[in-house]
């Protein structure tokens, strides 16, 4: 049966070495830079290295998190770093910009990438994409259901089998934090504060008071995840490494973790109180299955309480965790004692590295002969380092006598060399890539249309507008508002979902239907949607929701299919202007989709109705809540609209190709006098931001 492989989590050299001891296969940590936990300690670029060979050396593997999105300027920097950390021997980097996905095939093609869980793959269609651009393993997102997890794999295993191809790592997060949004789709702490959470400085925005009407007043924080019991059957779809969430915690934490998720691995039952200790070392009111068992709701929602911090203190003073080596690399041993011959003893592991010790010669024995019973008893005892003997052959003649303090020099000496041998780096070949630059072509200067619903196309008021996208459904069981549209030719595009969990061949039938109404042209927010749309025919063009930030990336997604590219609005003006080679936009307009999260922050309180709602913080600022556009899944959006309209001369000298205008809430007369408003070049008379574009995010 397949054993998968239990990946812990590590932000310091404490937490670390609390991850080997206990048992971890793997341990993924980042650098000072690039990775999407910055604020826990991390590692310098010397100390880093000295993780890599520490982890080696244990027979463990080390993964670097290089998970966050990068702008222009720090491609040269994140390059340096890749340099390094091939040089090092990484087993692994954590990727979510697809602009290092490129370069990182063009520098090192022997690295292995993860595509990171920041990327939100959540369908077998971003797999395939993914993994035909380089990726060895996958990182799902949390959001997927027991179905829809084995569909995937069972989808992988079944093309792999048809091909002969290998059949690409899945890896899955099985215990920790429950970010209330899909990874890679929240932007609230950048808005709020300007620390990205997709840049490594979340601010954890979904652990304040936010509440629904009828709510507990955390209405945006859920529950730690564990699917200790369910390792069983991820083994058997196919799951090949057990994610432990938590760089930010402590090593009493990563220890108890560990050694469940081992336990769980090996087959063995976990007992009922190592899950309790389990959860009192760290949940918040406890652990949740909601996503895995699709069971969504109330019960997936908790907050940290009093008494959880009550608990964690007791569990925290009982902990005896492991704060030394435990034995884990086998050993085999050959030791020779002949006459004449300076003692020797050889120590070999299953990789093939082999360390040798020598003696003096051995004297005959006067009284006590050293017997080979003896020999094999002192070199068993390797306490204090992560070796066991696995087989011990010994040869020796009779009538000789070696002093014991020899014996255990030998050793010492043996596993001591065989340890700095396992630690060498074992580096991978990097050559310099050019880094794409440029600035934007300018193009015809054009405007497009995203709307909620096709009721806002009564607003008409689209004379020189590109193209307008409504949302998929819409064109399911078209009004007559469309229908309208349709007969009057108006420009129409499809806005596909940024969510649809399992398969993307659910929206098959809609896509075709939109296709039959006119519609040419698809906006996709999601890698998983490239392949279909394109498939049937569509013109693809790619959304914010790709984050895009750099050349690099903009090129990636023209690789795969996508026209253009409206920038992620996490990009400032002064950045966009660095970028090139290849035809990109910008939103101008809009209430800012702020959080895109499976489990409605509204079901912890009265529910709704309507598919529409607010959530409400702590200082009386209302966020609306809308369901639809993003198909089995919420948006929360921001409390004001985007508004560039002044500014426009700004956007369009950073050598954009169009802008964007974002419709969601708004009534078709407030569409109308937006649209109005954006061609005469109007300020905003009410509440507004300028989002990042001008102040940026860390």
């Amino acid at each position: 049966m397949n054993r998968p492989e239990v990946l812990a989590p590590a932000g310091s050299w404490d937490t670390l070495r609390a991850a080997v001891f206990a048992g971890a296969d793997a341990v993924y940590f980042g650098g000072q830079s690039f990775n999407a936990r910055r604020r826990a300690d991390n590692f310098d670029d010397e100390s880093i290295g000295d993780a890599v060979s520490f982890l080696h050396a244990r027979g463990a593997k080390a993964y670097i998190t290089f998970n966050t999105i990068l702008f222009q300027e720090e491609l040269e920097k994140a390059l340096a770093f890749l340099k390094h950390l091939c040089a090092i021997g990484a087993d692994a980097l954590i990727v979510q910009d697809m602009g290092l996905l490129r370069l990182i095939r063009q520098a090192a093609p022997q690295m292995p990438v993860h595509a990171s869980t920041q990327m939100a793959v959540h369908n077998i269609e971003g797999v395939r994409t993914l993994v035909s651009l380089g990726a060895s393993r996958v990182v799902l997102a949390r959001e997927l259901s027991e179905q829809e997890m084995a569909g995937i794999l069972f989808s992988l295993h079944k093309e792999a089998e048809m091909t002969g191809n290998l059949v690409p790592e899945i890896e899955v997060f099985v215990h920790g934090a429950h970010c209330m949004s899909m990874s890679g789709q929240c932007y609230f702490s950048a808005l709020l504060g300007g620390r990205s959470g997709n840049r490594g400085l979340c601010a954890q925005v979904c652990r304040l008071p936010f509440s629904a009407p009828g709510g507990t007043g955390h209405d945006l924080s859920l529950k730690d995840l564990s699917l200790a019991e369910q390792v069983p059957l991820l083994a058997q779809m196919g799951v090949s490494s057990l994610k432990i969430e938590g760089r930010m915690k402590r090593p009493e934490y990563v220890d108890a973790s560990v050694r469940v998720f081992s336990a769980a691995a090996r087959g063995e039952v976990i007992p009922q109180e190592q899950m309790n200790f389990l959860r009192d070392v760290f949940s918040r009111n406890g652990f949740t299955q909601g996503y895995f068992q699709g069971k969504r709701g109330k019960q997936m929602f908790g907050s940290r309480s009093h008494e959880d911090v009550l608990a964690s203190g007791r569990a925290v003073s009982a902990w005896h965790g492991a704060d030394k080596e435990q034995p884990r690399i086998p050993v085999e041993l050959s030791f020779s004692l002949h006459v004449g011959e300076p003692v020797f003893l050889q120590a070999k592991d299953q990789d093939g590295n082999e360390a040798r010790a020598t003696g003096p010669c051995p004297e005959v024995a006067k009284h006590h002969a050293t017997e080979k019973e003896v020999v094999a008893e002192h070199l068993q005892k390797t306490g204090g380092t992560p070796f066991y003997i696995q087989a011990c052959k010994v040869e020796m003649d009779k009538g000789m006598a070696l002093p014991v303090r020899v014996l255990n020099a030998l050793r010492r000496d043996a596993l001591s060399g065989l340890l700095e041998l396992r630690s060498r780096p074992h580096s991978i070949s990097y050559t310099q890539p050019q880094i794409p630059r440029g600035r934007m072509r300018e193009t015809e200067k054009t405007v497009r249309v995203r709307l909620y619903s096709a009721k806002q196309l009564t607003a008409n008021c689209f004379q020189g507008i590109e193209r307008i996208y409504l949302p998929l459904h819409c064109f399911i069981r078209p009004d007559d508002a469309l229908l309208k549209a349709i007969e009057n030719k108006w420009p129409l595009g499809v806005e596909l979902p940024r969510a649809c969990f399992g398969s993307t061949e659910q929206l098959k039938p809609a896509l075709q239907s939109a296709w039959k109404l006119g519609a040419r042209h698809a906006l996709c927010g999601n890698i998983g949607q490239f392949s279909l749309a394109q498939s049937l025919g569509f013109v693809l063009h790619g959304d914010y929701a790709l984050n895009c930030a750099n050349t690099a990336s903009a090129l990636e997604y023209t690789q795969i299919g996508a026209v253009d590219e409206v920038l992620s609005f996490e990009t400032s003006l002064i950045r966009a202007q660095k970028m090139g080679g290849a035809k990109m936009g910008m939103l101008a307009y809009g209430r800012l989709p702020l959080m895109l999260t499976r489990n409605c922050p509204l079901k912890n309180g009265e529910g709704c109705s309507s598919c529409a709602g607010v959530l409400t913080d702590r200082m009386g600022v209302q966020f609306p809540v809308r369901c639809g556009a993003a198909g089995d899944c919420v948006e929360i959006l921001g409390d004001r609209p985007l508004w560039m309209f002044d500014r426009l001369s700004e956007m369009w000298q950073t050598g954009l190709s169009f802008l964007q205008l974002y419709f969601t809430i708004e009534t078709p007369d407030e569409v109308a006098r937006v649209v109005q408003a954006f061609h005469e070049g109007r300020p905003c008379t009410e509440k507004f931001t300028r989002g990042l574009y001008t102040r940026g995010v860390q």
